[in-house]
């Protein structure tokens, strides 16, 4: 049988392919990461916003989302954890009495989608290829690099979110009809590059003044700033302290480095092969990339790395250019370079595992800055062609500072270094991460989180469950308690918001 499908958005335009009628995709290989779908309904040709055509519609979506990527990138065998299934709610229970959600999530645990009205309209957020994409994109990368779900830095929190629009982008630019319609104006704005227009239509009949009122364009013309000098608030579209916003920085540059790879006047074909390359820069670069403040440029520098060793760096300027484009300058051949020898000798590195001398691991401690509990993790990275020492310190930040809320809470901040050898001694590459910067960046985000209501300080009792699976709102933080420690942590990436009240 047949069922109809949504290839972008409800509301992505008359530009945009129609709703189309297809035979829904098979199941993934057992040996492949996949879903676990709930609440099927029987195969037909059903109309929106009926149960029939939301559950097809999304398994749709979800199943599509992950070939796209797979194109670029290969198998994609696990989710993070080493799961081959994640459970994926497309309706998820909101608790009776609780504020109006427009929202859509993954939490490590599980991928939830919403239903909600604003005014006259009624939306289911599964319905989107958009959504969905980005939400898959999300595990995806939890997948590719787990360490990053947790980091409280702003630009490390942008790039999940980005790197969700990316993956929304390499869906919609493989499918065929909509690369084609959007051949001859894929350098300016259209359907294709904005993303999650039904959503930000709801969230503006809820909040007009809302950051995302406006759908989020990938054909922008951003440019990165110091996040601490950014408000944390703004109205549609406004560059602010906040990751969706500041992603766009980000999605800006892998777009255009689309549309330079495509070339002038690009054929879908050329767009095509320029989309499953810049896919698979991305991924290397989301692999290797340091963790700290200046994570955009780490991934740049990442992604040009990746084409140096795999592509003899035909795309190295275009990438540079992408980047700077946004102003994100990268800078490459700095990032292998030795800035600041260590004690010690050189690292000891094999293909599995790396190792600082015990002098080497203290000098580096004093360096970062790390005090009491302070942790140092050190393992084999490959970066293009060469092979480096990858060291890792996770350090506490107090934030009663920030609200009175927060007193006695702490939040883990990772910052991570390359480690090589000069003159037969261990020294960093790159640069040290400047510790005050960090510190600062990290309190500025954390601000951010709390003006924008996204900490949970308290969790509700008795929240309904739907398939052992917690719907929530928007919250993407709280505190927990752990030990005799309160610690801010991360409890999802989510998109969406809860009308005032």
């Amino acid at each position: 049988m047949s069922i109809n499908y949504i290839p972008n958005d409800p509301l992505a335009g008359g530009s945009a392919p129609p709703t189309r009628r297809k035979s829904p995709r098979a199941n993934r290989p057992s040996s492949r990461a996949t879903f676990q779908f709930f609440d099927a309904e029987p195969e037909g040709l059903a109309s929106p916003g009926t149960p029939q055509f939301l559950f097809w519609q999304a398994r749709e979506a979800a199943l599509t989302a992950l070939t796209a990527w797979e194109t670029s990138t290969g198998n994609f065998n696990n989710w993070q954890g080493n799961r081959k299934t994640l459970p994926f709610i497309q309706n998820a229970v909101v608790q009776l009495g609780a504020r109006p959600t427009l929202n859509a999530f993954y939490n490590r645990a599980s991928f939830q989608f919403f239903e909600a009205t604003a005014g006259t309209k009624h939306i289911f957020s599964g319905e989107s290829t958009d959504v969905v994409a980005h939400e898959v994109g999300h595990g995806i990368l939890d997948a590719i690099r787990p360490q990053l779900i947790e980091s409280p830095l702003l630009e490390v929190g942008a790039f999940h979110e980005a790197f969700g629009d990316c993956v929304a982008l390499v869906t919609a630019f493989l499918d065929s009809q909509s690369r084609t319609a959007v051949r001859s104006s894929i350098g300016s704005r259209n359907f294709l590059e904005t993303t999650a227009e039904d959503l930000s239509d709801a969230i503006r009949r809820f909040q007009a003044n809302h950051n995302a009122a406006e759908p989020r364009h990938a054909r922008n013309t951003l440019q990165w700033v110091l996040p601490t000098t950014l408000p944390a608030n703004g109205g549609p579209g406004v560059l602010i302290n906040e990751e969706h916003s500041f992603a766009r920085v980000f999605s800006g540059s892998f777009y255009d480095l689309i549309v330079k790879m495509a070339g002038p006047s690009p054929t879908a074909s050329k767009i095509r092969t320029a989309v499953i390359k810049a896919g698979k820069l991305l991924a290397a670069g989301a692999a290797t990339a340091p963790i700290g403040a200046r994570f955009f440029q780490a991934i740049g520098r990442a992604m040009v790395m990746a084409d140096d060793s795999t592509n003899n760096g035909a795309n190295r300027e275009l990438i540079k250019e992408a980047f700077l484009g946004h102003g994100v300058l990268l800078g490459t051949a700095a990032m292998m370079s030795p800035v600041v020898a260590l004690a010690g000798g050189r690292p000891t590195i094999s293909a599995t595992k790396a190792g600082l001398s015990s002098s080497g691991r203290r000098d580096l401690f004093e360096r970062m800055g790390s005090g009491r509990g302070a942790r140092m993790s050190v393992s084999s990275l490959d970066i293009g062609d060469e092979r480096v020492a990858h060291a890792t310190v996770t350090r506490d930040v107090q934030l009663g500072a920030v609200s009175s809320a927060l007193k006695g809470c702490v939040v883990q901040v990772t910052n991570s270094v390359l480690v090589g050898a000069s003159g037969g001694r261990a020294a960093v590459l790159g640069s040290v991460p400047n510790v005050d910067t960090t510190t600062d960046e990290v309190l500025s985000f954390v601000e951010s989180l709390v003006k924008n209501k996204r900490i949970l300080t308290r969790r509700p009792k008795n929240l309904p469950k739907r398939h052992r699976v917690e719907a929530m709102p928007p919250f993407t933080h709280e505190i927990v308690r752990i030990g005799g420690r309160k610690e801010l942590r991360r409890r999802a990436f989510a998109c969406g918001c809860c009308s005032e009240g």
